[in-house]
């Protein structure tokens, strides 16, 4: 499912409307001319049109004659296999650069169906299915609690996430390979990549999702506990800041927050972020903690909280 090496940016939108009427003018001549609507669909896509490529692909599986089981294929000529092919294949990576990744993956399917041993198809039905992992998504969507008075602030355990995650990172770059513009693919790559402790990899990557998708509250505070995890507290800071703009209701962020205060002796101020976090999350334990920790700093006279 490589991205053909030919590319239409270099040609002018005059040239390309050109390109499109032509072929608008042999289809509507031959609606069942298979090639027409298969040039029509590749060059929408080249051009950033996906959705209308998807239809153009779409209406050329319709000019191919159905074939229900792969025993039947000698039914075809062997231009009907070419396009059926090609035709599924880019349907599949229209719908990858618009996010929908379930109905990519059942594309690639219907590919598999006829063609069970393509290496190609199934390689990249392998890395569909990781962008369908709603367990691994969510894991990656979470953000660590970035503790001061735990060794290691408080990162994951690598041990457990190391095999999954050095597997997903690979799929993650086979994605980026089609689609380097997908700001979420680049997200959980930096999200692998902390929790594999790759501080350095993981800013890198959630500086990339930023530069596409600067909104993203969540890549904000990732990219705020990567810096803390770096030592680059005033930095992490002003991450963190940018990600409570964006939603204020963030008891990991405040939390975070509160760490870096500590850590830099900014009692009062860590205590604030600490109660934000507590205002949302009232039994949070880890604040608790870390709110008794600060009050002793301070030489508050009272009793632990509980």
């Amino acid at each position: 499912m490589q991205d053909e090496d030919f590319s239409l940016e270099d040609e002018s939108s005059f040239t390309i409307k050109k390109i499109l009427a032509f072929l608008e003018k042999e289809i509507t001549e031959d609606q069942y001319f298979t090639e027409a609507w298969l040039i029509k669909g590749t060059v929408l896509y080249k051009t950033g049109k996906y959705r209308s490529s998807i239809e153009a692909f779409d209406n050329a599986l319709e000019t191919i004659p159905e074939i229900i089981s792969k025993e039947n294929l000698y039914l075809w000529k062997k231009s009907d296999n070419i396009n059926y092919k090609y035709a599924l294949k880019f349907k599949a990576l229209a719908l990858f650069k618009l996010g929908r990744y379930k109905e990519a993956l059942d594309t690639l399917n219907e590919i598999l169906l006829l063609y069970p041993e393509n290496v190609e198809i199934q390689k990249y039905k392998n890395m569909l299915s990781t962008l369908e992992d709603e367990s691994l998504i969510k894991e990656l969507n979470t953000l660590p609690y970035n503790s001061p008075e735990v060794p290691g602030k408080g990162h994951r355990d690598r041990q457990v996430y190391e095999p999954k995650y050095v597997r997903a990172l690979e799929e993650f770059d086979q994605c980026l390979e089609i689609n380097p513009d997908n700001a979420d693919i680049w997200s959980y790559k930096g999200s692998a990549l902390y929790t594999l402790g790759r501080y350095e990899e993981a800013l890198e990557a959630f500086d990339k999702s930023l530069e596409i998708n600067p909104k993203n509250e969540n890549v904000w505070s990732f990219k705020g506990s990567t810096l803390y995890m770096l030592d680059r507290p005033e930095k992490a800071l002003k991450a963190l800041d940018k990600a409570l703009q964006k939603n204020p209701n963030r008891p990991e962020a405040w939390f975070n927050k509160g760490s870096i205060l500590f850590e830099l002796g900014r009692y009062k101020q860590s205590l604030s972020a600490v109660e934000n976090t507590l205002r949302i999350s009232a039994e949070d334990t880890n604040a608790l903690n870390l709110k008794n920790s600060i009050l002793h700093k301070l030489g508050e006279d009272k009793k632990p909280i509980t």
